[in-house]
Parts: structure tokens; sequence; C-alpha cells
């Protein structure tokens, strides 16, 4: 298998993002997209992270496992506060798909690890 070009890559994403950076500063780019963006480099960054630290645990798809199981908690965590503060608001309709998800986790948790012992 070939090696992974990181560098080609890096430099790709550095230059996209100053392209949107100068379209936003001028006023042609519409920032509703950008939430996406956001999210999907957020994502990029913690699974690069999370394959970072598999790199050197004895057995890499248990600690990925375990690293998307602590993230998953920790962002749960963190929306529960928000919206425990008013820092995110109860008005977002999205929120009735994220309790909807929420509850299917549940469940889904429940079943696997009955299925597990």
């Amino acid at each position: 298998m070939d090696q992974f070009a990181w560098t080609e890559q890096i430099t790709t994403i550095s230059s996209v993002l100053r392209v949107l950076e100068n379209q936003v500063a001028s006023g042609e780019l519409a920032t509703p997209g950008l939430e996406d963006l956001k999210s999907a480099l957020d994502d990029l960054r913690l699974r690069s992270w999370g394959l970072l630290m598999a790199t050197s645990a004895d057995d890499h798809h248990l600690f990925q496992q375990r690293f998307r199981i602590r993230r998953g908690k920790d962002m749960c965590h963190a929306l529960i506060a928000d919206l425990g503060t008013g820092q995110l608001s109860g008005r977002h309709p999205e929120l009735l798909e994220l309790g909807a998800a929420g509850r299917d986790l549940a469940t889904a948790v429940d079943e696997a690890r009955q299925q597990a012992f």
C-alpha cells in the first residue's frame, strides 16, 4: 500500500480554507453552509486524533471504539449543560431530531449491553 500523502492533503485543506475565508470576507459566500463545513472539519480533527492515538495502542480497534464512545458522551454532556444554562436555545427545531436520536441511542446501548453480557 502506498504511503498516504499527508503534506499534499494538508496543503489542499489549507488552500480551500483560505479561499473560503476570502469569500466570506468579501460577502461572496453565505454563512449557513459554513456550519456543515465546521462540523466536517471537527469530525476530521477528532477522527485524526483518534487515529493518531490508536497507532500507539495495543488494540487499535478497541481504542477507536472507546474514543468514539467517550467523544459521544462528552458531546451529550455538553449539550445537556448548554440547554440547562440557556446557552443553547430550546427553540431550535433540530432539538426534536436530537431528542429522538438520543432516545434511539439509549435503546441501542441497552440492547448492545444485554447482548454483550
